[in-house]
């Protein structure tokens, strides 16, 4: 997540203002603290992004009320990959050839509040129900490659049930807490009531803390999970994706240096480490979804009874 500068002249007044909620009320001021924490920046695709897009399939599916968008390219099993906070689904983009040509499916999709997805606020539980929703139409994937708290909001979905052969986590934060006490401080809260407002935080999202944060759920990751993070990393640090590939009962860390946190993402290094370790699992059927007819996305979706076998010709001419 990027760190706001605190001289910002709108952050100065955010301060200002909440510090005078506070004298008012606590709660209030919790509540619309949490608001501004929950709620994206959405950013433009860019035109590299824009154009990848056209190559591929273009989707919708419904997850807690909200219209999401998602794209796929490819026909082999699929491998889902997870964007993190204020990014989207295209930013994946650099892995589309090399996974493709490797005989996967690429599937993503915009979080809610995030790109092309409907949506203003979005948290953890969220970003878990909207994978879970999305497997829960498609069938079964082949693993995970998710970024930055993309891969908290995956580590929520694995412990609420989601089967993930396997997981690539990309500068996993171990925990959110850090990054809620960071805009607690900028808007004038006090540390000491740092705790209890993150406690409160993760009550009204709907989880207990400790299924919040990454580091404590990664003990319960049954597959094998492959951790990349730079120790340059500036936004989430090394010791974040050390502590959980430790913890994880299948984990592997593997460290890079120069690529910070973001430029993970297009790294060809990266991309052929998550490459092989996604090679080391199991065959699965391919996704039964491209170009017209029974084959589509669409079909696929208004025909779940089909899902095992395409070939009645009753359902074809649905």
């Amino acid at each position: 997540m990027t760190r706001p500068n605190p001289n910002d002249l709108r952050i100065r007044a955010l301060r200002v203002g909440f510090q005078a909620l506070r004298l008012l009320s606590r709660d209030l001021a919790c509540r619309g603290a949490e608001r501004l924490f929950s709620t994206p920046r959405r950013r433009r695709e860019t035109d590299q992004e824009r154009t990848l897009l056209r190559t591929g399939r273009t989707f919708h599916f419904q997850s807690r009320g909200l219209r999401l968008r998602g794209h796929l390219w490819g026909e082999g099993p699929a491998v889902l990959c997870l964007h993190g906070w204020e990014g989207w689904g295209a930013q994946f983009h650099p892995f589309v050839e090399p996974l493709t040509q490797a005989g996967f499916s690429l599937l993503t999709f915009d979080q809610p509040g995030h790109g092309g997805s409907q949506g203003r606020r979005s948290g953890p539980l969220d970003w878990a129900q909207a994978s879970l929703d999305l497997v829960a139409e498609v069938g079964p994937i082949h693993g995970v490659v998710a970024h930055s708290l993309g891969a908290a909001g995956v580590g929520v979905a694995m412990d609420r049930g989601l089967q993930v052969p396997r997981a690539v986590f990309l500068a996993p934060p171990a925990r959110p807490d850090p990054f809620y006490h960071g805009v607690l401080s900028l808007l004038g809260f006090p540390e000491s009531e740092h705790p209890a407002a993150f406690k409160a935080y993760a009550r009204r999202a709907g989880l207990p803390p400790e299924r919040l944060r990454l580091r404590s759920l990664a003990p319960r990751l049954a597959p094998p999970v492959l951790v990349i993070h730079d120790k340059g990393d500036r936004e989430v640090p090394w010791s974040d994706g050390e502590s959980i590939a430790l913890a994880a009962p299948r984990g592997r860390l593997l460290s890079t240096e120069g690529l910070g946190h973001r430029r993970l993402l297009r790294d060809p290094g990266v991309i052929e480490a998550t490459l092989a370790f996604l090679k080391q699992g199991g065959t699965l059927r391919p996704l039964p979804f491209h170009g017209d007819g029974p084959r589509s996305l669409e079909w696929h979706l208004f025909h779940r009874e089909c899902r095992g076998d395409c070939s009645d010709p009753e359902l074809i001419q649905a």
